[in-house]
């Protein structure tokens, strides 16, 4: 569906990109190099990857709410197919738009001064895949009990907010107060893009510069990402097998 949507495809695509080049060219403005020993778009550009990849994971679980709005949930429902089946297989088809939003978006990387390789590549897929199914599971929890797409749409941006805010994407958490350092450990999302961070940045910023812009070494990152998406799954199997 995503590919066979060329207006989705080019938004989802032309959003970031347009949020990288004004949005964050305006900013490396405010942090010249004498201050920030690092080009500020190097920093936000996995975080905007991130964010995205997280918005197009979430909003396309909202198929389950219109279908389940229109009755066309219940003709699956009923079909001999085991529910956790059904609920794996939106899961991962939400990831796999994800993941084909952020493999274009990482071919844009060299042109923004950051260091591209095979490897960069390859890494910075695996974990997209990574955050763009923990954030569609996290969608199939949402919708689970939801009737109207409306409610989805508002529940949405309840939840993406504060995630966005939280997850050091936009800026660095290492400065921030107290209070939203110990509020962004309990956002599955900050570990994505901490993961993403170092993927992306380890042959283009010096490792001290990194640990500065993160919250957390890559290791650790990835282990908590795994570990949110294991546990994610499983309640969102169990609240999907609860549907009527």
């Amino acid at each position: 569906m995503y590919l066979r949507s060329p207006i989705k495809v080019f938004t989802s695509i032309f959003l970031p990109i347009l949020l990288l080049v004004f949005f964050g060219t305006g900013l490396d403005t405010l942090f010249p190099n004498i201050s920030l020993p690092y080009d500020f778009v190097e920093f936000f550009f996995p975080g905007i990857l991130a964010l995205s990849v997280t918005t197009m994971a979430l909003s396309s679980t909202m198929s389950i709410v219109w279908d389940r709005e229109f009755g066309f949930l219940k003709e699956i429902l009923v079909s001999p197919v085991p529910r956790s089946h059904i609920a794996l297989g939106k899961i991962l088809g939400a990831a796999t738009t994800g993941i084909i939003e952020g493999a274009l978006l990482l071919l844009i990387s060299p042109f923004l001064n950051i260091q591209f390789s095979l490897k960069l590549y390859l890494e910075g897929l695996v974990i997209i895949f990574l955050i763009a199914y923990g954030m569609a599971a996290l969608g199939i929890v949402l919708t689970a009990r939801m009737a109207r797409t409306e409610s989805f749409s508002f529940v949405l941006q309840i939840i993406i907010a504060p995630m966005v805010f939280l997850s050091g994407g936009l800026f660095p958490l290492t400065n921030s107060p107290i209070w939203m350092i110990k509020l962004a450990r309990f956002n599955p999302l900050t570990y994505g893009i901490n993961s993403l961070r170092w993927a992306i940045l380890e042959n283009t910023l010096p490792i001290k510069i990194i640990q500065e812009l993160t919250t957390s070494n890559f290791v650790s990152s990835l282990c908590i990402l795994i570990a949110f998406n294991f546990l994610i799954t499983l309640l969102s199997i169990q609240l999907f097998k609860k549907i009527r």
